[in-house]
């Protein structure tokens, strides 16, 4: 099964190239700005303002609702707001290679990897817990709770996958065990409607090879099956009915290959190769704007598609030949498609083999082969 995750990039070609299109201010430019935008792809190595270090090969990705993290070996990058603290000082170098990226609204998770195990840092807006580092505006009222520089998380497990929503995180582990902190409002931490503060384990006995969340909720592939948990709203839970908020995980009763969790919609790749669709938005559908039921993307069928993405309102699927589509709003541009909305799947033109990408809320980063 695929282990790539909506907000991490694992390159496999030995050169890579970035591309990035969208609000220019969470791109590796030191000169992006909230007035700058990109409408279609650009190869951010040929920029004259590119903020990162010509040599290195980046190996990892994660973009988040204005900011974004990239790393090679044991260095960090980090672009665009950070009123909270969350590109937690900008550059940052670990004594460990880094393993994982994951980015939420206003925080951040680095997860580095030796042979004794993995450690978790955290920084950012920590209002809710989010961080896991034991504070939270309940447990400091009155003060802005965040942390501006990585923090180690205390966490003795080792981490196989780690996911943002707006405002909470959730672990996958080698152990077999999900844990979560943060928001609880929708029930996104799978554990009822109380917000956690440290990673907070789920009743949950099951393996997890990926783990999926860019708003509040949650989706996690499992040996046995698709599950789910959060708001749903208008849907996107996959259970054939609205559920205001599922408490707990619930079994979604499809065979999955990939998966994606958008705003208030979900993407699912089955193990046929056809992309299907549920909740509101941004479907891919031609004159749908909602179902409860898992509806085929006729505009990526015979695309031979091996990965999807979802971010917000918008979406995107990738073919074995490293041709992306993308559909939804596009809103600053972040459909690199120029400035047109998208109702159903179409090509983004880039010159290169797209290996992966991530959908921040208003850019994306493409990883290609150079």
């Amino acid at each position: 099964m695929l282990k790539h995750g909506i907000r991490k990039v694992h390159t496999q070609a030995s050169k890579t190239v970035l591309y990035g299109w969208g609000q220019t201010l969470a791109l590796p430019l030191s000169k992006g700005s909230t007035d700058r935008i990109f409408d279609r792809p650009r190869s951010l190595k040929e920029e004259q303002d590119y903020a990162l270090p010509t040599h290195a090969d980046v190996t990892r990705v994660a973009t988040g609702w204005a900011h974004s993290l990239l790393a090679f070996d044991n260095q960090v990058y980090a672009f665009g707001l950070d009123q909270s603290g969350q590109l937690g000082g900008s550059h940052a170098t670990f004594p460990d290679e880094v393993k994982l990226l994951a980015c939420g609204r206003e925080h951040s998770h680095v997860v580095t990897e030796n042979k004794e195990g993995t450690q978790l840092y955290s920084f950012g807006n920590n209002m809710y817990g989010q961080l896991g580092v034991g504070k939270s505006k309940r447990s400091d009222p009155g003060t802005l709770v965040c942390e501006r520089t990585p923090q180690p998380v205390h966490f003795n497990h080792h981490i196989t996958d780690i996911v943002c929503g707006l405002d909470h995180t959730v672990i996958a582990t080698q152990q077999e065990e999900v844990y979560a902190m943060g928001w609880a409002a929708d029930g996104q931490l799978g554990q009822g409607f109380e917000d956690k503060n440290r990673p907070s384990r789920l009743t949950f006995p099951h393996h997890v090879d990926k783990l999926s969340s860019s708003t509040d909720f949650t989706l996690a592939l499992t040996p046995g099956g698709l599950w789910t948990w959060g708001n749903s709203e208008y849907g996107q839970g996959l259970q054939g009915r609205i559920i205001d908020r599922i408490l707990e995980p619930l079994k979604i009763q499809m065979d999955v290959s990939d998966f994606a969790a958008g705003g208030p919609f979900s993407v699912i790749l089955a193990s046929d190769g056809q992309v299907y669709t549920c909740g509101y938005g941004a479907l891919g559908l031609d004159k749908v704007i909602q179902t409860l039921e898992p509806t085929l993307v006729q505009g990526l069928s015979n695309k031979e598609i091996i990965k999807v993405f979802a971010s917000t309102d918008y979406a995107a699927a990738l073919s074995k030949n490293g041709d992306l589509y993308t559909w939804g709003l596009n809103g600053s541009g972040r459909l690199g498609l120029g400035p047109t909305d998208a109702i159903v799947p179409k090509r983004v033109d880039i010159d290169k083999q797209v290996i992966d990408v991530s959908l921040g809320t208003n850019h994306a980063i493409a990883t290609c082969a150079e």
